[in-house]
């Protein structure tokens, strides 16, 4: 019979872009806690830049998990506070299938 393996992981990344009132946030591979600091960072990062909109682009996510759906909770409250909007703009399906089973679809704005 054969064996099916698990698909693999590449290490997490997180970039942020930041033009014209708009900050983009592309994470990409697995966002875990290994990433953890680095998302922790961009949360301040966000608050300082005073964006008109953000925008997450999760295309390349390979897995998330608590610390990512708790990362993008995270801006999407800095967002409210700054009286902006955050939007998931573009979803791999497997950060689609963790966010649908945390509940956060509607709360983050996932198109």
């Amino acid at each position: 019979m054969p064996q099916t393996l698990p698909p693999v992981e590449r290490p997490g990344s997180v970039r942020v872009e930041n033009g014209g009132g708009l900050l983009r946030i592309r994470l990409t591979g697995a966002v875990d806690a290994v990433l953890a600091p680095r998302l922790d960072a961009v949360v301040s990062s966000v608050v300082a830049a005073q964006p008109i909109d953000v925008r997450f682009d999760l295309t390349e996510v390979d897995f998330l998990g608590s610390h990512g759906m708790a990362f993008l909770v995270r801006v999407q409250h800095a967002a409210r506070a700054a009286g902006c909007v955050a939007t998931v703009e573009a979803v791999s399906r497997h950060a689609r299938v963790a966010l649908h089973i945390a509940g956060l679809e509607h709360y983050l704005n996932v198109s």
